[in-house]
């Protein structure tokens, strides 16, 4: 296992800072999401070679479901391309939200079609475009089940792995712990039953705090992602409440205590 910590979320003015800071309090990688995905990729190929900080994934596009196909096309160039970046860079796959939003912002064409359907439809077209170039660059796309207030297709991890399958090689999910105990009736069961689909995790405690400031109990998912062969990136999203680096450092020695006991 290894702790990733978001770009947003590292203290420096610049990447290679960022890397050096996330050394010193005991993370292994940073997701890539913010103004570094701007730098050329032989730039970026030349920061992460000067640092054992590892790029862990990289952000695509919340835009696949927008009502423009203008937009939609964007959307999906700008995932090429990223996903390029992230076979470059060694990342271990591109995450995309379905669409933020509690009601889909595609039209009701009853009794042909609801929003839902005509939603469910576009999105699984929208990812079988994209999956060769997921299976070409031996990355996947994993998509972030998100809370029912933030989100509102996909939202706990069976629904994500139902369009993976769908879809096939190329797409995957992630597993947010944050989201999860607000959606799964049971975490571990239902990380066993997405085993493996899950491409990357995301950690927050139950008040969204960095873990260890919550009363969520990180050990039965731990084990359940062990049992599935899991052995990549915790990902930190979260607030940070106390001294910001002492917090965070504090954080990730437990979450490595709490995965060596799981």
């Amino acid at each position: 296992m290894r702790l990733a910590l978001r770009e947003e979320m590292s203290r420096g003015s610049t990447l290679a800072e960022q890397l050096s800071w996330l050394d010193g309090i005991g993370f292994d990688g940073i997701e890539l999401s913010a103004a570094s995905l701007d730098l050329p990729p032989r730039e970026l190929e030349e920061i992460f070679a000067d640092s054992p900080v590892r790029p862990a994934n990289i952000a695509g596009s919340g835009a696949l479901l927008d009502p423009d196909p203008a937009e939609r096309a964007a959307a999906k160039d700008l995932m090429r391309r990223r996903l390029e970046l992230a076979a470059t860079l060694g990342a271990v796959g591109l995450l995309t939200v379905p669409q933020f939003g509690s009601a889909p912002r595609l039209p009701d064409l009853s009794p042909y079609k609801t929003a839902a359907e005509l939603e469910h439809e576009l999105f699984v077209e929208q990812l079988e475009e994209l999956a060769p170039a997921a299976s070409d660059a031996g990355v996947p796309i994993f998509l972030e089940p998100l809370n029912r207030y933030e989100q509102h297709l996909v939202n706990r991890l069976e629904q994500g792995v139902a369009f993976a399958e769908q879809v096939g090689d190329g797409v995957g999910i992630m597993a947010d712990f944050f989201h999860m105990n607000i959606e799964e009736a049971d975490i571990a069961a239902s990380i066993r039953a997405a085993g493996q689909y899950i491409v990357h995790v995301h950690v927050a405690d139950s008040n969204r705090l960095q873990p260890g400031k919550g009363h969520l109990d990180f050990r039965p998912g731990f084990t359940a992602l062990k049992e599935a062969g899991y052995d990549g990136y915790l990902g930190i999203e979260c607030r940070v409440s106390g001294p910001y680096d002492e917090a965070l450092a504090e954080s990730a020695a437990l979450l490595r205590e709490l995965w060596d006991a799981a």
